[in-house]
């Protein structure tokens, strides 16, 4: 009886803690530096989405994305976040390294769709004319912002719209598993922090979605939801922080929770790397509320020793949505 009323009780104290939330520390990302936030948010579990399938329907791109996308996951044994030079797919050792655009292009779209691939590759690099002298240029394959920029001229203004193989739309509850998310940074801003402590050159992320987005609890105006993608650190929650298998590493291929906060068209237009009350990254247009605090004054300085954090936050030009269509099969009126 004693045995049978402990594991009762501890069962009734687990549910109990986890009803409550627990409070964990997040590895936030940042280009050039780990800025640590804790989290003691509790976002409450959502209902079944009854309805809703994961998987995309059979015979269609997105369901080899999705598909490629599982099993790169699923079969991933070691994985380091690394640029194009450095980049290594082993898939009967289960290696998989590369960064973000790399991964979500050259390891998961070209596999699984090679015409799509063919396509965001020729339109990338017309967007983003690479230098035909140097072997090691980025711009030989779609970053981050050669997927943006050809995902926004199919857009063409409006809040969705199609080409031949791709469906592009801003509304984050249209996100189903599968599809892509790319963030685009400011050149603008990629310019201003040029040869800064902090300064990136980064152009963007790009991440693929594992969840249907989730109305967050804690937040006003923002969803959350599961990606996997490549970083140089994790998410919340995230798979890069295991030590099963060989999966030990802190960066590269894995999974994690994002907060997106979204406008009143219900478009995304900041994100939080790994939790809740994290820093929001935000429009070049719009107010971080990090760096405005005398606390954080040592973060991020310009050469007069002025404080740049809250410049550091407001980088992104924009957040677009796209998923691979067959021709004819477009889904937005």
């Amino acid at each position: 009886m004693r045995n049978s009323w402990f594991v009762t009780g501890s069962l009734i104290w687990a549910l109990a803690a986890h009803g409550a939330g627990v409070c964990a520390q997040a590895s936030q990302e940042s280009d050039r530096a780990q800025v640590s936030s804790t989290s003691c948010e509790t976002e409450a579990a959502p209902a079944l989405p009854g309805s809703r399938v994961h998987r995309p329907p059979a015979g269609t791109p997105a369901r080899a994305v999705y598909d490629r996308m599982a099993y790169v996951f699923g079969n991933l044994r070691q994985t380091e976040y690394v640029h194009h030079a450095q980049s290594v797919m082993a898939e009967d050792d289960g290696i998989y390294k590369y960064d973000c655009s790399g991964f979500v292009g050259e390891f998961v779209l070209e596999p699984a769709s090679p015409l799509h691939y063919a396509d965001l590759l020729a339109n990338s690099l017309r967007l983003h004319p690479p230098d035909p002298t140097d072997p090691d240029d980025p711009d030989l394959r779609p970053r981050a912002w050669g997927f943006y920029d050809y995902f926004r001229e199919i857009l063409a203004g409006r809040s969705e719209n199609c080409n031949a193989l791709w469906y592009v739309f801003t509304d984050h509850q249209k996100i189903q598993p599968g599809d892509i998310l790319v963030v685009r940074y400011s050149d603008a801003w990629r310019s201003f922090m040029e040869g800064k402590s902090c300064g990136s050159q980064s152009t963007g992320h790009v991440m693929l979605a594992w969840t249907f987005p989730v109305a967050s609890t804690v937040n006003q105006d923002e969803f959350w939801i599961y990606v996997i993608d490549s970083a140089e650190s994790g998410h919340g929650k995230d798979t890069r922080r295991s030590s099963y298998d060989d999966v030990s590493a802190s960066d590269g291929v894995g999974k994690g929770k994002m907060w997106y906060g979204y406008d009143s068209t219900r478009r995304p237009v900041a994100y939080r790397w790994a939790s809740a009350s994290g820093c929001a990254y935000t429009l070049t247009t719009g107010r971080s509320t990090c760096g405005y605090d005398s606390g954080d004054t040592d973060y991020c300085k310009d050469s007069d020793n002025s404080d740049l954090r809250h410049e550091y936050y407001e980088r992104l030009e924009g957040i677009l949505l796209a998923r691979p269509i067959a021709s004819g099969a477009c889904p937005a009126p």
